[in-house]
């Protein structure tokens, strides 16, 4: 994925609307000077982007389609809430990196979101159990993307990839179970967050005082905005 990449699939049409209906003065900065206003309103702490990619390997012998579901949501919740929190513990230990530090509890119906994308697209894939003493294989493709709000906060996830995925029924039940299930790839996700809070303050501000905005904007050296967006974006590779 490239910087741009989450910009292109959230700014340009549901954030964008979002500022047009409720916060017409950044929209007035975002027109005047795009680029600029983003490096801004994230180092103010008003918005921040994350992106990264899950890593998946999940096997499974099982007895029914019910005990997968349950088994694959909750193998999905738990390996990326896990990894979400090794990400976190290491961002509290870089002074370096100045943004919100992400709520795990928020975090939540982004996470299931992806659990049940992931079991839903495997099951409405392979509907039904192969052969006995056969196995079949083949991709789901995974495009979902959700928003919500919480506590003042407004997030936009983002989850696509190509995961590969087989199942196999066995001649002879191993262990009480007949069937086995599996998933793997590493499909990958954005999330962006705004808090309102902090854009309604600086809209607030653009509107007595456009002008010293738009000086801030300008102080912002062209030279450094490149560089400035590359770390706009922050990395979670699990």
């Amino acid at each position: 994925m490239s910087d741009e990449d989450i910009i292109v699939q959230y700014m340009p049409n549901d954030i964008m609307t979002i500022f047009q209906k409720n916060y017409p003065f950044i929209q007035e900065l975002f027109e005047y000077k795009r680029d600029a206003t983003l490096v801004l309103l994230k180092g103010k702490g008003a918005m921040a982007f994350y992106e990264g990619k899950f890593g998946f390997d999940v096997k499974s012998d099982v007895k029914d389609w019910e005990e997968f579901k349950e088994y694959s949501r909750n193998y999905t919740w738990d390996f990326v809430h896990e990894g979400l929190k090794q990400y976190q513990a290491k961002e509290k230990n870089n002074e370096k990196k100045k943004f919100e530090i992400l709520d795990m509890g928020i975090l939540g119906p982004a996470v299931n979101l992806i659990a049940n994308a992931i079991t839903d697209a495997y099951l409405e894939k392979f509907p039904k159990w192969p052969k006995t003493g056969t196995s079949r294989e083949d991709y789901i493709q995974l495009d979902t993307k959700d928003f919500y709000e919480k506590q003042k906060k407004q997030y936009y996830w983002l989850s696509r990839g190509r995961i590969k995925v087989k199942e196999t029924k066995y001649s002879t039940p191993r262990n009480g179970c007949p069937y086995r299930a599996e998933f793997s790839g590493k499909p990958e996700f954005q999330l962006a967050y705004f808090d309102l809070d902090k854009i309604r303050y600086y809209n607030d501000v653009a509107e007595t005082n456009m002008k010293m905005l738009k000086e801030a904007v300008d102080k912002i050296e062209i030279k450094l905005i490149g560089q400035s967006l590359k770390n706009l974006i922050i990395d979670i590779d699990i």
